[in-house]
């Protein structure tokens, strides 16, 4: 079932594909998902968006919102007309949306985080984003090339997933994780990223959209798939994706079967 999300082995190579550009129509966002957003932004405020000076004189959501054809069009009746920051286009739509301008962080909406906080991120460049993550080195390596394709008017995607104790879409850092004794409380998290050009040469937004199961069911299908690869992680990426007490648990699964 997750063939196309899970790689084995396991590495933290950025391994995007090209794809179409995205496009969204506002009126075609689940209402329930546009609910729990909104909800995020109430209860963290600046912990899920910023967007800085350099955003707003380039108006950068603005140009964002455009190229992602959120804006009426001659024979097109959407209701939704207006974009004019960073907050209207994440609450406009589903995805999670990341502004990178001149090589630097210049706004974002990211309501369904896993476990980085959006409000500390302002103005830092990929190489600086990656820095906390576990064996970045290639990620490090090819932060600037990802940056030159964002910006090359060819839009990428890729897949990445996870495994946390909380069952809502936001694993933000302020929430804390539930302990558990049992796969069956867990809940499977699937990112698809996809970029878009903005201006050529200059801007791009990256895209997050968020999808969550119960992992007892993901594991009906795909349990010696996501155990091939937790087993193939190293130590330090198993502590970075809280992973270790899930690898205990699936060997002690499958002992007692």
């Amino acid at each position: 079932m997750f063939e196309h999300v899970i790689r084995n082995p396991f590495d933290m190579k950025p391994v995007f594909n090209t794809c179409e550009k995205p496009v969204f129509n506002a009126n075609e966002t689940d209402l329930e998902i546009q609910s729990q957003r909104k909800l995020e932004l109430d209860n963290l405020g600046s912990n899920i968006w910023f967007e800085t000076d350099v955003a707003v004189e380039e108006k950068l959501s603005e140009k964002t919102a455009a190229k992602l054809s959120l804006f009426n069009q001659p024979d097109d009746y959407q209701l939704f007309t207006e974009c004019n920051n960073i907050k209207d286009l994440g609450l406009a739509i589903e995805d999670d949306v990341v502004i990178m301008h001149n090589g630097k962080l210049e706004a974002c909406f990211v309501a369904f985080p896993s476990s980085w906080n959006a409000g500390e991120k302002v103005g830092k460049s990929l190489v600086e984003l990656h820095e906390p993550i576990a064996d970045n080195e290639a990620l490090l390596r090819a932060s600037n090339g990802i940056m030159r394709a964002m910006t090359s008017g060819q839009s990428y995607h890729r897949y990445t997933w996870g495994i946390s104790s909380l069952n809502g879409y936001s694993n933000h850092p302020l929430y804390e994780k539930p302990e558990f004794d049992s796969l069956d409380d867990l809940t499977f998290r699937v990112e698809h990223e996809r970029t878009a050009t903005v201006v050529k040469d200059t801007t791009a937004v990256f895209l997050i959209h968020v999808d969550t199961y119960p992992l007892k069911e993901v594991l009906r299908t795909d349990f010696g798939l996501i155990k091939e690869s937790i087993d193939s992680m190293s130590e330090s990426v198993l502590e970075y994706k809280n992973l270790v007490k899930v690898k205990e648990l699936m060997n002690e699964y499958l002992l007692s079967t």
